[in-house]
């Protein structure tokens, strides 16, 4: 399972459970994402224009576009 994969099963999730904001944070993700570097593939997805990424209170919030 690739990290847009995972962003993507996360956000369905919270959206199928009625839960809101419908974002993954980084911490999730990284939960899910044990053999990727996380942060090195967010850069990449956010640099080629796929992902939204800002701030959450405690951390940060990753959006497929």
């Amino acid at each position: 399972m690739n990290i847009t994969e995972i962003i993507n099963q996360i956000e369905e999730d919270k959206k199928k459970r009625k839960i809101h904001p419908t974002h993954a944070t980084l911490l999730e993700i990284s939960r899910l994402c044990e053999d990727i570097d996380v942060k090195s593939e967010l850069n990449r997805l956010y640099l080629e224009g796929k992902i939204e990424v800002g701030n959450t209170i405690n951390g940060k919030f990753v959006k497929l576009i």
